[in-house]
């Protein structure tokens, strides 16, 4: 589900782009919170990685952020989100911010029109359902679809795609909307190694003009671009902070949290904070 960026685009540097505050969220049913009295901010300009073990929250709390919990989903919000200066909480706040926000869910197919024959018109639907001029759609469909590496499929029926072309055509939808904040939940889950490398490669461009926030398992790929880590536990926020404060930590490598580097220098003996990247390793062990 993606919406694109309005006038007051520009204003959005001088702000914090998401606020939770002390946020909780439990679904209807559920015995216990699916995030709990979490808080932090989101500034433009950057990469930031949302990540723990499957359970831990990740999913909801870009739901929340997007507006669609508990709007959509059902359930009670407790404390404030606060998503481009709207409070998420209030009943029409789905709406305020839509055409503002990208959220991209794991499963493509969920977020098909259903009414383009063509992956062109697929990328074009969501700025021309906002009534954007002609010659604005044209030259964001173009940008788009070469930064997800789609460019090539811009006659192919959507529906004859696989998983992980459908993938980047959603998102090069998403990018066609010009956002100031995208929300990714697990955006390379489709792709293959090659197409998910040059996926996270892309995440900085994208970064200049919005906030990137990134749920995921790959930490892997996604310590390459974040300057900025969420660890989420069972709901609640464990840690914050920058990639090596909170992934090269001991209690996250002990728990296998953190990247396969890491826990490679954990099992050979070295202490804390242990290296992220091949690169960081390296540096390592030649020191």
């Amino acid at each position: 589900m993606g919406v694109g960026r309005r006038d007051g685009h520009r204003n959005c540097r001088e702000i914090r782009l998401i606020t939770f505050d002390r946020v909780s969220f439990t679904y209807p049913g559920a015995d216990r919170c699916a995030i709990e009295n979490i808080s932090f901010f989101i500034e433009p300009g950057s990469v930031t990685l949302v990540t723990g073990s499957l359970g831990s929250g990740c999913s909801t709390l870009l739901l929340v952020a997007a507006g669609l919990a508990p709007h959509l989903t059902g359930g009670t919000l407790v404390g404030k989100a606060v998503t481009l200066g709207v409070e998420v909480g209030a009943q029409a706040a789905h709406r305020q911010i839509a055409g503002r926000v990208g959220l991209l869910l794991p499963a493509p197919w969920t977020q098909l029109s259903g009414v383009a024959f063509s992956v062109a018109d697929e990328v074009a639907f969501g700025p021309a359902n906002l009534g954007r001029p002609r010659d604005r759609i044209a030259r964001a469909v173009e940008r788009a679809m070469a930064l997800a590496g789609v460019s090539h499929l811009a006659e192919r029926d959507p529906t004859t795609l696989s998983g992980g072309e459908l993938q980047r055509v959603i998102l090069a939808g998403i990018i066609a909307l010009e956002p100031e904040v995208y929300l990714l939940d697990e955006p390379a889950v489709e792709l293959d190694p090659e197409a998910a490398d040059a996926f996270y490669r892309m995440l900085p461009e994208l970064a200049r003009e919005a906030a990137v926030v990134l749920a995921t398992t790959d930490t892997d790929r996604a310590v390459e671009v974040a300057a900025r880590v969420i660890l989420l536990e069972r709901g609640r926020c464990i840690a914050q902070g920058t990639p090596d404060g909170v992934l090269g930590s001991e209690k996250t490598v002990s728990a296998s949290a953190s990247t396969t580097v890491a826990q490679i220098a954990h099992a050979a003996g070295l202490s804390g904070p242990f290296p992220l990247t091949p690169e960081a390793l390296a540096l390592r062990f030649n020191a």
